[in-house]
């Protein structure tokens, strides 16, 4: 198959995934369109209408995740104070790792009065 020279060739499905991953991730930094378009011209050689639909399929990821309920969302944040709880105390820092038990308390709503 022959390429015109400044025609780029077809991402594929993989490239594709990520390449609207890594829009979402700049959607969670508060990156705007433009500069998300900006980064796809540069970096993927995509028009504005590309970048849109990749934009529109990273925005339904972040509508899925959004749809997350309490119950999910606390198992995982209670997992990652137990995480940084862990590490503070590998690391000597107790007050870090005091405040984590304590947010993790605070969520889990135990009397931390006593």
């Amino acid at each position: 198959m022959l390429y015109i020279k400044g025609m780029a060739k077809k991402a594929t499905n993989i490239e594709i995934d990520q390449r609207i991953n890594k829009i979402y991730d700049l959607l969670l930094l508060g990156n705007s369109k433009t500069q998300i378009a900006r980064y796809c011209a540069e970096n993927y050689s995509v028009s504005l209408r590309q970048t849109e639909e990749y934009l529109s399929r990273a925005r339904i990821l972040q509508e899925q995740d959004a749809q997350l309920e309490r119950p999910q969302w606390l198992v995982g944040a209670i997992a990652r104070l137990a995480d940084y709880e862990r590490r503070a105390s590998m690391e000597n820092q107790l007050q870090t790792a005091i405040r984590a038990v304590e947010m993790q308390a605070k969520l889990l709503r135990f009397d931390m009065s006593a």
